[in-house]
C-alpha cells in the first residue's frame, strides 16, 4: 500500500539487518581465511625446520625422514629445495609436476598463492637460507582446497542463517508494528465516534509520538464548536432584538399607510421568523454530529406536537436506517423540521413520516389537509409565496427544504398522497459513500 508506514519500515529494517548480517557473514568469512592461511603458513614453516635439518651437504635426498604425505603423488603437500650451486631436490608427492620456486636472499621469506597439479591451489612459503657459506631457497606449499571447500560451507551457512535471521527479525518487527498501531487505532476508533456524534474530543491518552498532533486536533474541535455556538447564539440574539422594533415598524406603517415601508419590513420579519424557526426545529444539535434518523426523528416529532398542541394531530413515523448516517445533522433537523411543520400546519388530524436508508435517502411526509395541485408544486419552492394568505407563515420553509436539497445533490417531488389524500413531499438525497 503506497504511503503504508508499516511497509515502510518493514522494507527498511529488512534491508538494513539483511546488509549487516552480509556485512558480519563477509568478515566473518575474511577473518576466517585470512587466520586459516596464516596457521597453514605457520605449519608449513615448522616443516620447513625439519626440511632444512635434513638438507645434506652432498647428494639430492633428504636424510631425515618426513610426513609420509610429502612421499603420495599428489599429496597436496609438496616441496623444493634450490640449492646455490643450482640443484634442486623436490618431494616425491610433485611426482613429475613442474614446480619452480624464486632464488631468495638469505633471511627473505614469501608467501605466495600457486596452481598445483590437478587444479589445487596451493599455499606456497618460501625462505632464502645460508649454511656453512652456502645459500639456498626453500619452497614448501599445502594445497587450500579442502580449506577452502569447508570456507565456502560456512560462508553458505552464514548467508543462509542471515535470511532466516532477517526474516525473524522481521516477523518480530511486524508483530511489534502492529502492537504499537492498535493504540493509534484506539485514535481512528475516536475520529468515527467523534464523526458520529457519540463523543465530543479525541482521547489523550495516546503514545507520546501522536500526542501533539491529538491535542491541537481537540484545540481545533473546541474552537471550531465555540465558534459555531457563538455564531448561533448571536443569530437568535438579533432575531429576537429585532422582533419588537420591526412589530413596531409595521403597525406605524399600517396606521399612516406607508406601503413602501410596511412591504419592507414585513420581508425583515421574515427572515427573523425563518431564523427563529430554525432555532427552535434544531434545538441544541452539536456541531460536527451525525444524524441519527430514529432518534432526531422521534425528538422533531415531539417537537412539532407541542407547537400544534391545539390541532391534537396524530403524527406517526416509519423510520429504517442505520443509527448514524453521514449527513450534517443541522441541515436534516432542518430539512425534516420545515416538512413536518408545514405538514402540520396543514394537516386536519394525520401526518406521516417514511424514512428508509439504502444507498439512498428517502424521505417521504405526507398529510391529509387540501394538497396542491401538479401545477401549483413550483410555487411552493419560491422563497415568500404561499398558495394561502390566509394561514398564517411567510412561505420559507418548503423554499429552506430546496435548497437544503439542492446542497446535498438530491431531489425534491410533490405530488398526492395516495392514503391521506394531502400532501406528499418526496427528498431523495444520495448517501456520501454508499456503494464503496
Amino acid at each position: 500500500m503506497r504511503g503504508s508506514l508499516e511497509r515502510s519500515l518493514q522494507w527498511t529494517l529488512g534491508i538494513l539487518v539483511l546488509a549487516v548480517l552480509l556485512s558480519l557473514t563477509a568478515a566473518g568469512t575474511w577473518i576466517l581465511l585470512h587466520g586459516l592461511e596464516q596457521f597453514a603458513a605457520s605449519r608449513l614453516a615448522h616443516d620447513a625446520e625439519a626440511l632444512i635439518a635434513g638438507i645434506p651437504a652432498q647428494g639430492l635426498e633428504i636424510e631425515r625422514p618426513l610426513p609420509p604425505v610429502y612421499s603420495q603423488p599428489f599429496s597436496g603437500h609438496y616441496y623444493l629445495v634450490r640449492l646455490g650451486d643450482g640443484r634442486a631436490i623436490r618431494s616425491r608427492s610433485l611426482w613429475d609436476h613442474p614446480f619452480e620456486a624464486a632464488n631468495l636472499a638469505p633471511g627473505e621469506t614469501r608467501l605466495d598463492l600457486h596452481s598445483g597439479p590437478q587444479g589445487q591451489r596451493l599455499l606456497l612459503w618460501q625462505a632464502g637460507y645460508e649454511r656453512q657459506g652456502s645459500a639456498f631457497t626453500v619452497a614448501i606449499a599445502e594445497d587450500l582446497n579442502p580449506l577452502l571447500r569447508a570456507l565456502a560451507r560456512f560462508l553458505y551457512l552464514g548467508i543462509g542463517l542471515s535470511l532466516l535471521g532477517a526474516l525473524i527479525l522481521l516477523a518480530v518487527q511486524r508483530w511489534l508494528l502492529r502492537r504499537a498501531f492498535r493504540q493509534i487505532d484506539a485514535v481512528r476508533t475516536d475520529v468515527q465516534r467523534l464523526t458520529s456524534g457519540a463523543i465530543t474530543r479525541l482521547r489523550e491518552d495516546v503514545p507520546a509520538e501522536i500526542r501533539p498532533l491529538v491535542g491541537e486536533m481537540n484545540l481545533l474541535i473546541a474552537a471550531w464548536r465555540a465558534h459555531l455556538e457563538r455564531s448561533r447564539a448571536s443569530l437568535g440574539n438579533l432575531a429576537h432584538a429585532l422582533k419588537s422594533p420591526l412589530a413596531l415598524i409595521l403597525q406605524l406603517a399600517g396606521s399612516e399607510g406607508h406601503g413602501a415601508v410596511r412591504e419592507q419590513a414585513e420581508r425583515m420579519r421574515t427572515l427573523v421568523d425563518r431564523e427563529l424557526k430554525r432555532a427552535r426545529l434544531a434545538g441544541g444539535g452539536a456541531p460536527a454530529r451525525r444524524f441519527r434518523a430514529r432518534e432526531d426523528g422521534e425528538d422533531l416529532i415531539a417537537t412539532v406536537n407541542a407547537l400544534y398542541a391545539d390541532k391534537g394531530l396524530d403524527i406517526a413515523a416509519n423510520i429504517h436506517a442505520p443509527a448514524h448516517l453521514p449527513f450534517d445533522q443541522e441541515d436534516m433537523l432542518e430539512l425534516l423540521g420545515n416538512l413536518l411543520d408545514n405538514a402540520a400546519k396543514w394537516a386536519r388530524g394525520c401526518v406521516r413520516l417514511s424514512l428508509d436508508a439504502t444507498e439512498t435517502l428517502h424521505i417521504l411526509v405526507e398529510d391529509d389537509g387540501p394538497g396542491v395541485e401538479p401545477a401549483e408544486a413550483e410555487i411552493l419552492l419560491s422563497r415568500g409565496s404561499r398558495l394561502d394568505e390566509t394561514t398564517p407563515g411567510h412561505g420559507l420553509g418548503l423554499a429552506i427544504v430546496g435548497d437544503i436539497v439542492r446542497l446535498h445533490g438530491g431531489e425534491l417531488r410533490f405530488g398526492r398522497s395516495e392514503s391521506l389524500g394531502g400532501l406528499a413531499v418526496k427528498v431523495e438525497l444520495p448517501i456520501p459513500g454508499a456503494g464503496r
